[in-house]
């Protein structure tokens, strides 16, 4: 049934006390989804608006791709009456709706925090309805501090303020790391400080995420250190050599390096900066633990920004799991925010889009496929022990015939190689015995 918002269903709705009383929307911020998965479709709804008006279907296809196959899913927005008044509007997959849009007006483009969060290693507070209590006269400035944040997510570690905002109808995204200052509006980067926004290691398909471990390694906004198997924390593609790439802001610029390895990482560079808002970080197309690597073909597919493309065997360059219904998997790089899109085999990718970031459950988590341990032709397959290890999508253990429930081959030193999915992305590590395996 097609959902109209006029001025006589306004006023039925604020009876019920849910929104102001207005018919004329701004948006701030756009969710479609289900359950625990939920991708942001904020600039993909407002490239839908035609004059003053929003009126669509909700569909797949209307949003550029299905977050959750099987779920019934919701349009979910966030908006903002004339009044300054913020609501949520939500719409059922399938139904019609019909929104005056607002884009212009009193209160048009006051600042807005959509989200915040503060902590490091998967420990983090929201505090976002915390700083928009903090916003006086459309500005935010205060010092990035456990008292000012309400309370300390990670203790002896430190930690980061991840905002997302909209000001003068623009999202923005800024990062401030502890016992820094916040300043808003601000820069859609990281303002001034050195942050990595992700960093992977491997060759040929075979690749570790080792954002974290680098995170962990920047001292004073630098980050220097050799590029090795050790430093990495296990060997992705052995007998294989390997190189390091980096995606990072620095001065409010985002900058990507590829380091082989044995050379050394030095962070920031200062020939690293690319042009252009969009850029792929990683993309696999398959199922399971088959997938192909298709970033540098989507990356040259790139144009003035813009991606559009129909997901199937011939797009994606060949099929790398025959009789299997496939998805691909993208994280990307768009106005400084990092974001991750799944689409179904026979969907369209479209480019800036819908995206989710930090979306931990459902696949988004992390999910061990397989795991064997043991030297040469001798290994033991561990897959259930090691993915009862799984804690809160992180995974720290030392690898040894004790942990691994046996020795698969007495008197050689053995190795654990452990393939698994992270955000959609399938990943692999191989780590000596004696070794502690951290992932991600």
């Amino acid at each position: 049934m097609k959902r109209i918002i006029t001025a006589l269903a306004i006023v039925v709705v604020v009876a019920m006390g849910l929104f102001a009383q207005t018919g004329r929307w701004e948006i701030l911020r756009a969710e479609y989804g289900s359950g625990g998965t939920w991708v942001d479709v904020t600039a993909h709804i407002r490239s839908l608006v035609r004059g003053d008006s929003l009126n669509i279907r909700v569909t797949n296809d209307t949003l550029g791709g299905d977050p959750a196959p099987g779920s019934p899913k919701t349009l979910r927005l966030r908006v903002r009456d004339e009044s300054g008044r913020v609501s949520t509007l939500s719409f059922p997959e399938k139904e019609s709706i019909a929104l005056s849009i607002r884009t212009s007006g009193p209160g048009w483009g006051a600042l807005q925090i959509t989200r915040a969060e503060y902590g490091a290693n998967k420990r983090f507070l929201d505090v976002a309805d915390l700083l928009n209590s903090r916003v006086q006269g459309n500005q935010l400035s205060l010092r990035v501090t456990n008292e000012t944040m309400g309370g300390d997510p990670a203790q002896e570690i430190r930690k980061v303020l991840t905002v997302w905002y909209t000001y003068n109808g623009n999202d923005a995204q800024v990062s401030v790391n502890e016992g820094e200052t916040l300043s808003l509006p601000g820069s859609s980067a990281s303002q001034g400080g050195l942050r990595v926004l992700r960093a992977e290691y491997g060759a040929d398909n075979r690749y570790a995420n080792v954002t974290s471990r680098l995170s962990g390694r920047i001292q004073g906004d630098q980050l220097s250190l050799r590029v090795t198997n050790d430093t990495m924390g296990g060997d992705p593609a052995e007998d294989r050599h390997k190189t390091l790439t980096v995606w990072y802001t620095f001065n409010g610029r985002i900058a990507d390096v590829v380091v082989n390895e044995g050379d050394y990482l030095n962070l920031p560079g200062s020939n690293d900066y690319f042009l252009g808002n969009l850029r792929i970080l990683r993309a696999q197309y398959g199922a399971g633990s088959r997938q192909f690597d298709v970033s540098e073909r989507l990356n040259s597919q790139i144009q003035a920004d813009h991606l559009s493309l129909r997901v199937t065997n011939d797009s994606m360059g060949g099929d790398p799991a025959e009789d299997k219904h496939k998805q691909l998997s993208v994280l990307y790089i768009y106005n400084g925010r990092q974001l991750r899109v799944t689409v179904e085999e026979g969907d369209y990718l479209n480019l800036p889009g819908s995206g989710s970031w930090r979306d931990e459950a459902s696949n988004g988590g992390l999910q061990i496929l397989q795991a064997t341990y043991g030297a040469g032709d001798r290994s033991r397959d561990v897959t259930d022990r090691v993915s009862a290890l799984v804690s809160g999508n992180q995974l720290q253990v030392q690898v040894s015939n004790s942990t691994m429930g046996g020795d698969p081959a007495e008197g050689q030193r053995k190795r654990l190689k452990v393939i698994y999915l992270l955000q959609g992305l399938r990943y692999q590590t191989t780590v000596a015995e004696g070794e502690t395996l951290i992932l991600p």
